[in-house]
């Protein structure tokens, strides 16, 4: 079932995209917003939700809100410097991370691949396929300055989609709606809270604009963050490694494509990262792979 999970992920990512694009709310007010929307849906349940027996798990999660929070305002800063294009073509290179982490956490996995060598070496060439695929980062002083800056937070997005796995990990089977639950919860208040203690530091705006009906209006379309997350926290407690469910998240970048040519024929314009179609074809198939060498 993750690759069930893992796909709608991607499908709602893609109209988390197209709905950002819309939007167009500043950065750390956005970034308040995709705290706040989650916190007042998932709030009134408090009270009827089964906790998690495991301190590890609160712990975790409370560690995941710091992580999304540095990350994702890391990633607005780099954009705003080096452009969304530049930045969305070092994004991929998480899934190699992602990978080795899980392995370095849970050491019995390698000798599982030890094992089975051609699943292990089929499974290197698929990530791997899905890394070209959607990485078009060229090498130049400009993108090598972007690239420097954004390591820090490659390895950040590496260590949240790691921890991810891990909390769940932590949660029984019965429990895995309630876990969800509670990872959503306690992340998006943190990101609410830093982001607002952020944009009060910077002093560049006014308090006025959290409420201001040209941004909250937008608010609806973090609900699609809730339930891509939900379905994120679902794919991870399943999947053999993290780096899997993330590789398969990024195909968001096909539909994206195809959603963008459909409005363009009805004279809307789209501006979205586009790749070849032969780069196309290999992360298709490679997510194919990908898939049946779990089965």
């Amino acid at each position: 079932m993750w690759v069930v999970y893992a796909l709608l992920i991607s499908f709602l990512n893609c109209a988390y995209y197209f709905g950002n694009q819309v939007a167009k709310v500043p950065p750390k007010i956005f970034m308040f917003y995709r705290g706040l929307v989650p916190v007042a849906v998932l709030l009134p349940f408090l009270g009827v939700v089964d906790f998690i027996d495991d301190w590890r798990f609160y712990a975790l999660c409370s560690i995941q809100g710091l992580v999304v929070s540095f990350i994702d305002y890391r990633n607005f800063r780099a954009m705003r410097v080096w452009g969304a294009e530049t930045i969305s073509a070092i994004h991929p290179f998480n899934i190699s991370f992602v990978f080795v982490l899980w392995l370095l956490l849970k050491p019995g996995t390698i000798i599982e691949y030890w094992q089975k060598p051609w699943q292990f070496l089929g499974i290197i060439a698929a990530l791997g396929g899905v890394i070209y695929a959607l990485s078009s980062f060229k090498k130049s002083r400009r993108n090598n300055l972007a690239l420097k800056y954004m390591f820090l937070f490659i390895v950040g997005s590496s260590l949240c989609d790691t921890f991810n796995k891990l909390c769940m990990s932590f949660v029984d089977p019965e429990k895995l709606i309630y876990g969800s639950y509670f990872y959503i919860l306690i992340t998006s208040f943190e990101v609410m809270v830093i982001n607002f203690w952020l944009y009060c530091r910077d002093g560049s705006g006014k308090l006025s604009d959290f409420v201001d009906l040209k941004y909250v209006k937008y608010m609806p379309i973090l609900l699609l963050l809730v339930f891509s997350i939900a379905a994120k926290n679902f794919a991870m407690f399943s999947t053999p490694n993290p780096s899997f469910v993330t590789a398969i998240m990024y195909s968001y970048v096909v539909w994206i494509m195809l959603v963008a040519k459909i409005l363009q024929k009805y004279g809307i314009s789209c501006p979205h990262r586009g790749i070849p179609r032969r780069k196309v074809l290999l992360l298709l198939i490679s997510i194919l792979l990908l898939i049946l060498l779990q089965r």
